[in-house]
């Protein structure tokens, strides 16, 4: 996806990272491309301001979901093919067979696996960590981490902030106790679940299977039959695909249904707290458009604009 000087105004970017960006990217470039420039330069305030407008704009958007899941499965081959051992910081660990076991308790470690059954874990800071095998085991306790895992059955769990996490196989079993999670699925029958802050969650996926327990979460499905619940506050919801179940015991800011889905959200009548309920075909309620719930619990079509 593209970035242009007109996309950096309309997020009001900062006169500096507008300035830089102008030098390095005059025609514009790639959502991957300015990212990678900004790690480089070690703009790493910057680089996290980029994917935090990406993640707003685009959180609700299959496609970008996918080419996410796509910079994972190169960031995974990139990884893998640096077979090189080494136990202080910055450790560079490539594995081609199967039933690895990787562990590595420094900073700013790239691992990578290609087999089958792997289990890797990293506690330290800024780890980026790739599996295009099956069955994958992965775990990070550091902030800022990035995991990757391209096969089926993964179990993907990080503890840090900032986290950035994507699966692109079924099956997946997605777990974030820290804040500021990004996660992204592409597979069938996702099981995700985030209990930090300002989560942003998007699949593409069918059978998805969400919960969110942080406030200011963001979670977009675009598969069938998915199952969305969040207890925190301010969330914002997208279930677009057909079936659709969404709970939430906590304020939801803006919800988006898809054919034949329905909701339960909770509203405060002035008195006590009540549920409103929404069936997507019964009583005005359209497929793919926002609303909010008012005070008298009634679903209320809003405007993105």
């Amino acid at each position: 996806m593209q970035i242009t000087k007109e996309q950096l105004k309309a997020w009001n970017a900062c006169t500096d990272g507008y300035r830089y960006f102008l030098d390095k990217f005059p025609q514009g470039g790639s959502y991957s491309e300015v990212h990678q420039a900004l790690i480089y330069d070690s703009r790493f305030d910057d680089a996290r301001w980029l994917v935090e407008k990406m993640y707003d704009t685009h959180i609700y958007n299959a496609e970008f979901i996918k080419s996410e899941i796509a910079a994972t499965d190169k960031m995974v081959a990139n990884l893998t093919s640096e077979a090189e051992s080494n136990t202080g910081d910055d450790a560079q660990i490539g594995s081609s067979g199967d039933n690895a076991k990787i562990g590595s308790s420094g900073h700013y470690a790239q691992i990578g696996s290609s087999g089958d059954c792997a289990q890797i874990g990293s506690s330290g800071d800024r780890a980026r960590i790739g599996s295009s095998g099956d069955r994958a085991q992965i775990g990070s306790s550091g902030d800022n981490a990035q995991i990757g895992s391209s096969g089926d059955d993964a179990q993907i769990g990080s503890s840090g902030d900032d986290a950035r996490i994507g699966s692109s196989g079924d099956d997946a079993l997605i777990g974030s106790s820290g804040d500021r999670a990004l996660i992204g699925s592409s597979g069938d029958c996702a099981r995700i679940g985030s209990s930090g802050d300002d989560a942003r969650i998007g699949i593409s996926g069918h059978y998805a299977r969400i919960g969110s327990s942080g406030h200011c979460a963001r979670i977009g499905s675009s598969g069938d039959d998915a199952q969305i619940g969040s207890s925190g506050d301010c969330a914002q919801i997208a279930a677009t695909g057909k079936n659709s179940i969404v709970a939430a015991s906590g304020s939801v800011h803006r919800i988006v249904l898809g054919e034949s889905s329905c909701a339960a959200i909770p509203y405060f009548d002035g008195s006590r707290t009540r549920f409103a309920i929404a069936y997507v075909g019964e009583n005005g309620i359209k497929a793919n458009t926002p609303y909010e719930v008012n005070s008298e619990g009634e679903f209320v079509e809003i405007s993105d604009n």
